[in-house]
């Protein structure tokens, strides 16, 4: 694993050199010196990815530990899916009266909780409670997700969305790869230590420190004059 990993920061390394040279680069990277597109793209890292890796996790973890049946635990995203729809329909009302800081630290607020919350669960008949958990996971998730693809282009001249589009596409996919990866990893080597019930524990939260990670970086953003820039954008 370790001489892949190598061999990928190389071929990594390889490409980025070879891009950087090219007349017609496959992406712009020096598109990331924008700071709210380059925070937009960490915000998807550890919020949407690690809730993608929480639910890999989870679903594991009701299925053989709690003894949940695939339908039931498949229902979960019911509650996951109706909270996440107030949460998009809400950043779009409220994104420009109230700027991406308080939106994507009250999302990965809501999404921490929702993952500590299955932290303390141990009987499949805990139904309101995983039910809670998903719905904060919903909640959470969505809004910082909606907040962060309506903050990546904010400063982004008109002629270089093609390049920062394609930039935050690619970025997003690999959040989901990333998160799953992480996550299934990290309770591998867990359960090879520690019995499984403490294993998933401590995956779950740690999922739920890695979700709360852009929130340090959320205060020192200018909040008000990313406004002024959705005002003057409007006008």
């Amino acid at each position: 694993a370790l001489v892949w990993l190598i061999a990928g920061m190389l071929i990594l390394w390889l490409f980025i050199r070879r891009n950087g040279k090219h007349p017609t680069p496959l992406f712009s990277l020096p598109l990331l010196a924008d700071p709210l597109l380059r925070y937009a793209m960490l915000v998807y890292q550890c919020i949407p990815g690690i809730f993608m890796g929480t639910s890999l996790v989870s679903i594991v973890y009701l299925q053989t530990q709690l003894g949940l049946s695939a339908t039931q635990t498949g229902m979960l995203m019911l509650p996951w899916a109706m909270a996440s729809f107030v949460a998009i329909s809400f950043t779009g009302k409220m994104f420009n009266r109230l700027g991406p800081r308080p939106l994507i630290a009250a999302g990965g607020i809501f999404q921490a909780a929702g993952i500590l919350l299955l932290t303390q669960i141990n009987s499949g008949e805990q139904a309101s409670w995983l039910v809670a958990a998903y719905a904060l996971m919903g909640l959470g998730g969505s809004l910082s997700s909606s907040t962060a693809q309506s903050t990546a282009f904010i400063a982004i001249p008109s002629e270089a969305m093609p390049e920062a589009s394609a930039l935050w596409n690619i970025n997003r996919q690999l959040s989901f790869c990333f998160g799953v990866a992480l996550l299934s990893l990290l309770l591998t080597v867990l359960q090879a230590l520690m019995p499984a019930p403490r294993a998933y524990f401590f995956t779950f939260s740690l999922a739920a420190a890695g979700t709360l990670a852009p929130l340090v970086y959320a205060w020192r953003l200018n909040n008000q004059q990313i406004k002024n820039q959705l005002t003057q954008k409007e006008l």
